[in-house]
């Protein structure tokens, strides 16, 4: 029995002839492994043509990382030096069995690594509460634009790298891209424009080599493998979310309570697809890489209550008078006299947005914050300790990457202050607080748990009262 006999044969027909056949013992291999996708892992290999091509799935891992689109060491690399050349049934066989045993790894080590992510869809449909007291003139804009023009691509009887280009560009992946670039602490290379257009080229393709590579890893071209695998899935979901008009009302109503009073907002939540980010937000929006949740609603909905709290945290909290373009870089820069108060000020915000927006998406108090909160301050002292050498500014930013890198420990200690000044006057009071500045914030919320539930440093807490000083001036 050759290869070519393969693609010729009806699956039943394949299988009974494979099981007839002097290759039964690594058919049944091939079941034993695969299950019901062994005859179409068969296939993909047999179309490998020449079937010398199969070695460009190692280059492929390669362009992936040096495009951006890798896993920065995060996840094992996938396509080993020795994998065969599938040459005949029999070396085809034996090259299905060893890529499903590759994809086997790769979803054990994807499941142990980021266990949140979902490796499949739930058939939930969304049904979000009603929002509940959204102020008559707050509107959020839901833009699923860029998620539609990927699913239509994919549809697409020839997808071209122009339409991919124009799809990279769209508003919402500009903006995923733009996050991820002023994030700081994700290594290069970064993605950018070209590197998504790249990916997309790819996750669209139906040659058989990038039809593997799709399948190996849900997480291959910037997760994109995952939205081609789950297309008709992805597809109902965003129609159900734009049928809708429940999820902007949701959002707003969740975190309208913990505003200034007369405050007015207006904003944009994006959804777009991206590695190893769930949430994100810019100048310009609030995002989610969709992926991330798929149609787990408890998963999706505190994100995009958390990155539309973001959005209004750059409309109320106190601003660098000298910037007057609004986003995080306005609030958590000021024009103080010397760069170590500098580095605490903006150490100090990070505790504030971050911490503010994680309570408003889950106002329930947790062991966890406590732990958070001394370990936050330890990270705010070394901060404050750091002094002026050379170094200074890298290892500044390296204790600032601690506290925030995976939800790091900023989060729950600026979360646990957030519910103290709830706690002592109502949601309203949170926003307030924003209002005061990152300074008064961490030193009025300590103030409020005790020096007994979070013990500072007296140099911390001299540094802190310092820096509040000229901004009540």
């Amino acid at each position: 029995m050759d290869r070519s006999v393969v693609e010729e044969l009806g699956t039943d027909e394949l299988r009974d002839a494979l099981a007839r056949s002097e290759h039964a013992d690594l058919w049944l291999r091939l079941v034993d492994v695969a299950g019901g996708e062994a005859a179409s892992v068969l296939r993909l290999v047999c179309r490998v043509d020449p079937p010398e091509r199969i070695r460009d799935l190692r280059g492929l891992e390669a362009e992936q990382s040096e495009r951006g689109a890798g896993f920065l060491g995060m996840l094992p690399d996938q396509i080993p030096d020795d994998l065969g050349v599938p040459t005949d049934l029999e070396a085809s066989l034996d090259v299905a069995i060893r890529l499903v045993q590759i994809r086997a790894k790769n979803l054990a080590a994807l499941t142990a690594t980021m266990p949140d992510y979902p490796l499949s869809f739930a058939g939930h449909r969304f049904d979000p509460d009603a929002g509940e007291g959204v102020p008559a003139d707050w509107r959020l804009d839901i833009d699923i634009d860029g998620i539609r023009a990927v699913l239509d691509y994919f549809d697409a009887e020839e997808p071209d790298a122009n339409a991919a280009t124009s799809i990279a560009r769209m508003p919402a992946f500009a903006e995923m891209i733009r996050h991820r670039r002023e994030l700081g602490y994700v290594p290069e290379p970064l993605i950018d424009e070209t590197g998504l257009a790249w990916c997309l080229v790819r996750a669209a393709s139906r040659d058989p080599i990038d039809e593997l590579w799709k399948w190996l890893h849900p997480q291959n071209l910037f997760d994109l493998s995952d939205l081609y695998a789950y297309r008709a899935e992805y597809r109902r979901l965003i129609d159900d979310l734009a049928r809708r008009d429940g999820l902007a009302d949701h959002i707003l109503g969740r975190i309208a309570p913990y505003a200034p009073r007369g405050t007015s907002f207006q904003d944009r939540l994006s959804f777009a697809v991206g590695w190893g980010i769930r949430g994100w937000a810019t100048q310009k929006t609030g995002g989610m890489n969709i992926e991330h949740a798929k149609d787990d609603f408890d998963r999706m909905l505190p994100t995009l209550v958390h990155e539309t709290f973001h959005r209004l945290q750059t409309e109320v909290a106190l601003p660098n008078p000298q910037i007057d373009e609004a986003g995080f870089d306005r609030i958590t820069s000021y024009p103080l006299d010397s760069e170590g108060d500098r580095r605490l000020y903006r150490a100090l915000c990070y505790v504030m947005l971050e911490g503010s927006a994680t309570y408003v998406q889950s106002p329930v108090l947790t062991e966890a914050w406590s732990a958070d909160a001394k370990a936050g301050v330890e990270i705010l002292d070394r901060i404050r300790g750091i002094g002026t050498s050379e170094d200074a500014p890298d290892k500044s930013d390296e204790l600032l990457n601690e506290g925030l890198r995976s939800n790091g420990p900023f989060y729950g200690f600026g979360a646990l202050l957030s519910h103290a000044f709830v706690e002592e006057g109502g949601p309203s009071s949170l926003g307030a607080a924003l209002q005061r500045g990152a300074p008064a914030f961490v030193e009025d919320g300590l103030i409020l748990l005790g020096d007994s539930a979070t013990p500072r440093p007296e140099a911390l807490a001299s540094h802190i009262a310092r820096l509040r000083s000229p901004l009540e001036a």
